[in-house]
């Protein structure tokens, strides 16, 4: 028992540790969660990391067709641009960008907004460009086939890098996992039922034979 306890533990810190190389590695502006329900009210979160030596001043956001009701959170010391087309009701926010203040070398941030996702299945594509304060943008607006590569054949994240997806399903992975879970537990519950009863059966015909068996003949 103590070993496996060990084993989960160190397994448990292995993966922990992948993770974060991983993180480390794809660092760029994502737009989180990756999954989402189909009609449903939530918010998102950009995350911006500065990854360059000098602090990043802008962030701007396509947001993806078929998002409703977007409405970005207030951000102090950030002012927030909000482009839409068209007008009242039918009004469609086509960006959103937040500037005027700084996230420095080494630091990220976080911003969010608030939206309706698609009412059938599709997939967000969220692209983003993040300003530096030497005027230099990074595109976070490609694919990972376009991706540029640097000599060594590594990515190379200093003008543009992939745009992060969220996928907008009817269920979700973790409600497939969840339905999964409450199945086994009910076939589960209903088997150690059946071998409750078996056994109780079981003991009731054993009782009976000892009954049977002890039982003195009459003379």
């Amino acid at each position: 028992m103590k070993f496996g306890k060990k084993l989960a533990g160190f397994g448990v810190g292995i993966s922990a540790l992948a993770l974060s190389f991983v993180g480390v590695a794809s660092a760029h502006v994502t737009v989180r969660p990756g999954e989402a329900l189909t009609g449903a009210f939530m918010t998102f979160n950009v995350g911006v990391p500065v990854e360059k030596d000098m602090p990043t001043t802008a962030v701007k956001l396509e947001v993806p067709a078929g998002l409703g009701h977007v409405i970005p959170t207030v951000k102090s010391g950030w002012t927030i641009q909000v482009e839409k087309e068209g007008s009242g009701e039918e009004a469609v926010v086509k960006s959103i960008t937040w500037s005027g203040n700084e996230i420095g070398a080494g630091y990220r941030d976080d911003f969010t907004f608030s939206a309706k996702t698609p009412d059938k299945a599709t997939e967000l594509q969220w692209k983003a460009y993040q300003i530096y304060s030497d005027g230099n943008v990074v595109a976070w607006d490609l694919t990972e086939d376009k991706q540029p590569k640097k000599a060594d054949g590594s990515p190379d994240f200093s003008k543009s890098g992939p745009f992060s997806v969220t996928k907008v399903t009817s269920e979700t992975a973790a409600d497939t996992a969840n339905k999964h879970a409450h199945d086994n537990a009910h076939d589960a519950q209903s088997t150690a039922k059946w071998a409750l009863y078996v056994g109780i059966a079981g003991i009731i015909l054993a009782f009976v034979a000892i009954f049977f068996a002890t039982r003195k003949p009459k003379a």
